[in-house]
C-alpha cells in the first residue's frame, strides 16, 4: 500500500491563515488604529481651510470648487489616504537592523506576504470606524458624492492599485536598511512627494501647469487626487483608465525592484552573520 503523496495547501488556504492571524493581531490594537486614523487628518484640516476661503471668495467658488465641492474632494482624499496607509518600511528597518529578520527567514514563505496580510487585515478593522467618521463629516459639511455605481468601482480599483504601489514603494525603502544605517530617513521624502503631488494640500488643477505636467508622469496624483475626483463625480472614465494604467506600470516596476533588492540584500545580510 503506497502512502498518499504530500501536497502543498492551496494558495487560498495560506492566504486565509495569514489573514486570520493578522486580523487577530490587529483587533488587539483597534484603539491604537483609531488613534492612527485621527493622526492622519491633514486632509480634513485642508478641507476646512479651503471651505473658509471659498466662503469669502466672490460667488462662493474658487477654481470651480464651492464649499461642498471642497468638502467632497478632501473627504474623498481622506478616505483614499486611509485605505492606502502603509508602515512596512518602519518594520523592515527595525527587523533588518536588530536581526529580527532572521526568525522570519526560517519560515518557508517570503516575509512580504506576512506584511501584506497584516496590512489587509488592518483594513478590515479600520473600515467600520473610517466609514462612521466619513458619514459624520459628510453630514456636517454637506459633501456630495457621485451617484454613479461605476465611479465607486473605479475608486476601489484605483485605491487597490494605489495601495499595492505604495506598499512596494515603502517595502523597497525599508530594504535600504541592508545598506544604510536607517532606511526610514527616506520616509520623509516619500511623504513629501506623496502628499504634495498627490493632491493632499489642494486639487492638482490648482498647481502651476509645469508642476501638473511633471506630476502626471508620476504615480502620486492617481493615488489620492484622481480617486477623490472620481468619488466626488468630477472625473471621467478615460482619466480613471489612464490613471489605472500608469499605476499598474509603476507597481510592476517596483515589484521587480523589490525582488532585486531582496535578493542582493539577503546576500549582504548573510555575509555579516545575521
Amino acid at each position: 500500500m503506497t502512502e498518499p503523496s504530500m501536497t502543498r495547501p492551496p494558495v487560498w488556504n495560506k492566504a486565509r491563515v495569514l489573514l486570520a492571524n493578522g486580523f487577530s493581531i490587529m483587533t488587539a490594537y483597534r484603539a491604537q488604529i483609531f488613534i492612527w486614523m485621527l493622526s492622519g487628518t491633514l486632509s480634513l484640516v485642508m478641507m476646512l481651510v479651503w471651505i473658509g476661503q471659498a466662503a469669502q471668495a466672490p460667488g462662493g467658488r474658487i477654481g470651480g470648487y464651492s464649499g461642498p465641492d471642497f468638502a467632497s474632494y478632501f473627504l474623498s482624499v481622506w478616505l483614499a489616504g486611509q485605505m492606502i496607509v502603509v508602515w512596512v518600511a518602519w518594520e523592515l528597518d527595525f527587523e533588518i537592523r536588530q536581526g529580527g529578520l532572521s526568525a522570519r527567514l526560517l519560515r518557508p514563505l517570503d516575509p512580504l506576504w506576512l506584511h501584506l496580510a497584516e496590512h489587509f487585515a488592518e483594513r478590515l478593522v479600520r473600515i467600520p470606524l473610517m466609514l462612521l467618521m466619513l458619514a459624520a463629516f459628510a453630514w456636517l459639511t454637506h459633501a456630495r458624492f457621485s451617484t454613479r455605481p461605476l465611479d465607486y468601482l473605479l475608486f476601489m480599483a484605483l485605491v487597490l492599485l494605489g495601495f499595492m504601489f505604495r506598499f512596494l514603494w515603502e517595502y523597497c525603502t525599508g530594504l535600504l536598511a541592508f545598506w544604510t544605517d536607517s532606511s526610514t530617513s527616506f520616509s520623509d521624502l516619500n511623504w513629501l512627494l506623496y502628499s504634495a503631488l498627490g493632491g493632499l494640500f489642494a486639487p492638482l488643477s490648482f498647481y502651476p501647469q509645469a508642476v501638473q505636467d511633471i506630476a502626471r508622469f508620476t504615480p502620486f496624483p492617481y493615488m489620492l487626487g484622481l480617486p477623490a475626483e472620481v468619488l466626488s463625480g468630477r472625473s471621467n472614465m478615460q482619466a480613471a483608465g489612464q490613471g489605472l494604467l500608469i499605476l499598474l506600470a509603476w507597481t510592476t516596476g517596483f515589484g521587480v525592484l523589490r525582488l532585486w533588492m531582496w535578493r542582493f540584500g539577503l546576500r549582504k545580510y548573510g555575509a555579516v552573520g545575521a
